[in-house]
């Protein structure tokens, strides 16, 4: 059975462009390798946020498998609860302030550095303070994952294999 699996090859496509030649991923300092270790990571993310859709070529199978992604609210809701828990373990002083546990806390665009912590530290209303930030830091998280995905797909898309085929949302009828 051959399927083409069209949100791997859109997301993995632009980051490996030989795939059957690479067997070690190597992405170096780019934008999406800060954000994803991998491209299985990458897809994993696409699939889970936009879905799949297969489309398949065997005998006796369906020649559309689709399965619905859940949008980015759930991820926003999961990566606040994971901001909150780790910001309020650097206030609490449970964790240290390594640049390990203050990225685990922040996002690339919203960093929460050792003065943001320390001044927290020093308000007495720490708690609703940090359940204002999380929110903030989680939606500023999701949302660059969100805005490089669109342009992996984009440059992913414009791949010539993809480009060429129907179903990869290339050439039109």
């Amino acid at each position: 059975m051959l399927e083409m699996v069209l949100a791997l090859d859109l997301v993995v496509s632009p980051l490996q462009p030989n795939m059957l030649a690479a067997r070690e991923f190597s992405c170096g300092s780019g934008l999406v390798c800060s954000v994803w270790s991998s491209p299985q990571e990458a897809s994993a993310f696409a699939n889970r946020v936009l879905g799949e859709q297969q489309q398949q070529t065997c005998d006796n199978c369906p020649p559309t498998v689709t399965a619905a992604g859940v949008g980015l609210t759930p991820l926003i809701q999961e990566t606040y609860d994971t901001k909150l828990k780790a910001l309020q373990e650097l206030l609490s002083g449970s964790k240290t302030l390594s640049l390990e546990n203050l990225n685990a806390a922040s996002s690339n665009s919203l960093p929460i550095t050792r003065s943001v912590t320390a001044a927290l530290k020093d308000e007495r209303d720490q708690d609703v303070l940090a359940r204002r930030l999380a929110p903030e830091v989680a939606l500023s998280d999701v949302l660059e994952k969100a805005l490089i995905l669109q342009r992996t797909l984009l440059a992913g898309s414009r791949g010539p294999n993809v480009a060429a085929n129907d179903l990869g949302g290339g050439r039109t009828h």
